[in-house]
């Protein structure tokens, strides 16, 4: 499936934050890396800020859809998460929670594009109700 225009922007930016997640899983934790993950903090909050203001927007057309509901609340909780994991992260530079922020974006992503995005294209992007 083609990914709606509206999410193509965020597709994209999961391919970069992909790369730098498996960095985080199985590179060295060196200052270039540290360098990124901090340009890569303010690129994520603004990510975050616009998949949640989608994600209202179609919530709001399809409001009776329970699935989109929890998936959406999901992701709210996970960038939560992640957005904690990454301050951890910086704070004490370790391998071991460099690793775990690495796994939880790799898993983030694969949940939004495979789940999350294909819910939204099946209808409540468009407004159209798609009840589950």
């Amino acid at each position: 499936m083609k990914r709606d225009e509206r999410l193509q922007p965020l597709s994209r930016e999961h391919h970069h934050t992909l790369k730098l997640a498996r960095r985080l899983q199985w590179g060295e934790p060196d200052e270039a890396l540290r360098s990124e993950l901090v340009a890569h903090r303010t690129e994520l909050a603004d990510h975050f800020a616009t998949e949640e203001a989608i994600a209202d927007r179609a919530l709001a057309a399809c409001p009776r859809d329970t699935t989109l509901a929890e998936q959406i609340e999901r992701m709210r909780q996970e960038h939560r998460e992640i957005e904690q994991l990454l301050a951890r992260a910086l704070e004490a530079f370790a391998r071991s929670t460099l690793h775990r922020l690495g796994e939880c974006l790799v898993a983030h992503v694969r949940f939004e594009e495979r789940e999350l995005f294909n819910r939204l294209q099946a209808g409540c992007l468009g407004g159209e109700a798609g009840e589950a």
